[in-house]
Parts: C-alpha cells; sequence; structure tokens
C-alpha cells in the first residue's frame, strides 16, 4: 500500500490555475547584458531551454557565509531502489524539447521550477500543441488524479499521481485525456470530490480529485498530452520525502512545501538508449563536471543575496507573485537571472539576465553580496535604468528600480521605494 508524499492543496491547485505550461524562448547571450526572457511567453515554436548548472559556476567570492547549514532531518522510511524509470513518457518522434529543473516565468513562478517540461511537437503558428500519447515511464501504482475543468472552454486537463514506492511521488501535469480502460470513465465527475470552484481571466474553473490504486507497467498507455490550447507541455515533477536540498536559508519557511523534496526525473532513468535519447532533446549549454542536465530548485547560498527572496510581512511560499529570486538562468547557466514578481515599482515582472562579475558593484555575482554596507546595481534589457539591491544583514535584501540612472555606483541610493524582502 502506498503512500502518497504530503502535498499541500493550494499548491497542486496552483498547477490549474496559475501554471499553464509555459512556451519559451532562448535570451541571446552577450559580454554583460543580455535580453530580457519574456516570461515564458512567444508566438513561435518554443525551442528546447536549457537549465542552471546543478551549482552556480565557481566564481570568486568576497566573503564566506556564516548561516548554519540547513538541517537535514532524518528519513522517515526505507528509501527506494532507484533507477525506477525504463520508458519515454512520450513517443520520442513527439518530444519537440525538454526543459529541465529551474525554469523562471514570473509572476506565477518567481522562483526556480521544481519540475520539468516535455514539449510537443506542434503545426506552424497552431494554438496548441499536436496530441501526443502518454505512458507509464516505469512501473508504479496510481494513486490519485486531480482533474481541472475549463468550464467556458469545454476541457479538463489532469495531473495524475504515481508512486514507485512509499518516499518518492511521480506527478503528471496537463495530461489532456486519460485512457478509459485504467482510469475509467474521467470526463464525467459524479462520483469525483469538488475540491475548489473559482473564476479569473473570464473563466470558470471547478478542480475535482478521485483515488486510485492501480499498478500500471512500463510502457503502459495512459493517456495523452497536448491539444489544449495554451497548454504547450506536459511537466513532470519528482518528490522524495527522504531528499532535502543541501542549501537553504529558511528551511522553517518550506516545511509545509515539497520544494525541498525536488529530484530531478531524469535522474530515475537507468542507463540505456532511452536515457541517451531523451538527454539528447535536452539543448543546453554544458557544465563542467554535470553528470546529467537537470538544473537546479534550490539556489540558496545562505548569507549572500543567491536564492529565493519573500516579500517582508509574507510567510507563504505561495503564491510567488510578489516574490524574488535571484538565481543562475536556466537558459545559459553562466548567466545570472533576476525573477521578478509584481511587487517592484517601476520593474514589470520578468526575468532580467546578465553576465555575472566577480568585481565591482556593477552586475555582480549574487553569491558575492553580502552584508558589506555596499550598494550593488544591475544593468539589464528591458529596464531603462539601473536596479540595485544592498544587504543590510544576512537575512534581508533591499531592492529599488531607478529609472534612468547611471552607471556610476556613487550615484546610487535609496529612496521611498526600496522593497524589502527576508529569508
Amino acid at each position: 500500500m502506498h503512500r502518497t508524499l504530503i502535498i499541500p492543496v493550494i499548491i497542486v491547485i496552483l498547477i490549474f490555475s496559475g501554471c499553464t505550461s509555459p512556451e519559451v524562448t532562448s535570451p541571446t547571450q552577450t559580454t554583460d547584458v543580455t535580453s530580457t526572457a519574456p516570461s515564458a511567453s512567444m508566438t513561435t515554436t518554443p525551442p528546447p531551454v536549457s537549465p542552471p548548472a546543478t551549482s552556480p559556476p565557481p566564481t570568486t567570492q568576497t566573503a564566506t557565509p556564516t548561516a548554519p547549514p540547513s538541517p537535514t532531518p532524518e528519513p522517515t522510511s526505507e528509501p527506494c531502489i532507484l533507477p525506477v524509470f525504463t520508458a519515454s513518457p512520450m513517443d520520442i518522434n513527439m518530444i519537440d524539447a525538454i526543459v529541465t529543473l529551474g525554469n523562471l516565468s514570473p509572476p506565477s513562478h518567481t522562483f526556480p521550477s521544481d519540475h520539468i517540461y516535455f514539449y510537443p511537437t506542434r503545426q506552424p503558428n497552431a494554438d496548441r500543441p499536436d496530441i501526443a500519447n502518454l505512458y507509464s515511464p516505469g512501473d508504479l501504482t496510481i494513486t490519485q488524479v486531480w482533474a481541472s475543468e475549463h468550464v467556458n472552454a469545454g476541457f479538463a486537463d489532469y495531473n495524475v499521481i504515481l508512486q514507485p514506492c512509499e518516499t518518492i511521488t511521480v506527478m503528471f501535469y496537463h495530461a489532456s485525456t486519460l485512457n478509459p480502460s485504467v482510469f475509467g470513465n474521467t470526463t464525467d465527475f459524479t462520483n469525483w470530490h469538488l475540491d475548489n470552484e473559482y473564476s479569473t481571466g473570464g473563466e470558470i474553473y471547478r478542480v475535482w480529485s478521485k483515488d486510485y490504486n492501480i499498478e500500471v507497467k512500463a510502457g503502459d498507455l495512459l493517456g495523452t498530452v497536448g491539444g489544449n490550447p495554451g497548454q504547450w507541455a506536459m511537466d513532470i515533477g519528482v518528490y522524495d520525502e527522504n531528499y532535502y536540498a543541501a542549501s537553504v536559508a529558511n528551511p522553517q519557511r518550506w516545511e509545509k512545501s515539497r520544494y525541498l523534496h525536488a529530484l530531478c526525473p531524469l535522474s530515475l532513468y537507468e542507463p540505456g538508449p532511452v536515457l541517451d535519447t531523451l538527454l539528447s532533446l535536452v539543448d543546453r549549454d554544458a557544465v563542467e563536471g554535470e553528470v546529467l542536465p537537470c538544473g537546479s530548485v534550490m539556489q540558496d547560498i545562505p548569507g549572500t543575496a543567491q536564492g529565493c527572496w519573500f516579500l517582508f510581512g509574507i510567510n507563504d511560499t505561495y503564491p510567488e507573485d510578489l516574490h524574488l529570486a535571484l538565481v543562475r538562468s536556466n537558459i545559459h547557466p553562466a548567466s545570472a537571472a533576476l525573477s521578478v514578481g509584481n511587487s517592484v515599482p517601476n520593474l514589470q515582472s520578468a526575468v532580467y539576465y546578465f553576465t555575472p562579475r566577480d568585481a565591482g558593484f556593477l552586475n555582480r555575482d549574487f553569491k558575492d553580496i553580502t552584508p558589506d554596507g555596499n550598494i550593488y546595481g544591475f544593468q539589464v534589457s528591458g529596464f531603462n535604468g539601473i536596479i540595485i539591491v544592498s544587504m543590510p544583514d544576512s537575512e534581508t535584501l533591499y531592492m529599488e528600480a531607478l529609472p534612468g540612472a547611471s552607471t556610476e555606483s556613487t550615484t546610487w541610493s535609496f529612496t521611498s521605494n526600496k522593497v524589502v524582502f527576508v529569508r
């Protein structure tokens, strides 16, 4: 009997309400200033997108963080025997690209994403991807399905929750149909539990759930993905209750979230031709020493500016709309990214990229910014001015956007528009 890793209902609702799979473009790399990512929106076929390095590329660090390491709780049960995946979740010829962990798409994904994206192929100028079969990647047990009914649009999409063992949960997001020979009738929600009903953007949503206990084998047909407007990818998340991210500035803030338990789904594949083919579909810059191109979710470096930041006065990790992430790009690992929500005056919610420097106050690497009394600034495309930050202590960061400001650091200062973020 499997038991599902605890996943707060509010987070699952996020997947349906504010997390339609983004279209993704790759910003142009330059010497110091790169293009602003279009918050995961595009008008042409989405190319593969690269994740950030598993750890940031080494550069000169000016101060050693003094914050204590994150506690690692004792495992709660026996771990799975890995690997557990042997089959591709989609027909290989139907996969256009794979986007790994750490994708940024503010404001809904201000923090690096804890799941990867499988983009189906699509026809030129189409408003939706092609329909592709969805398969079980391994011998798993289906434990639950969540359905998001788009009442006005007349369709539903599904999240399928599976487990290979007690400690690991696998989640498929945005399946467009489910195989009736496995799941029964999933178009009639008479015997389902209504978890939420709400309206946004002119659409009415009903979120339903149903428990299952069905064993499936690797390669079994689960349903289809694609075919729904605006849902460009099938997302896969894997969460292990015995795994905890190694470097977390404030682990207590995340204790009710699955975020710290996220694994790279590609790491669950056994070596061989299936994994090799999937890896060939991940288009990203190579990172020296990296075995799998998995990207990175939690990128905190305690005592520095790097990582996730929360608007002062807000305790919840969800929604992410008002928060901030200073991390590595999942496009080019060598690029730094300011993933900005909706809380900074004069600055549109977007991802702002730049090439980090290991000296000076302009475009300094986030990991080198510490509570040293200095103001640091970032010059990025998409904003005419300078974005400044400073750390008064190891748990606090100030940010302000200065329209029209010059690159001369002696002219930078905070005003009443300063925004306070905390760990």
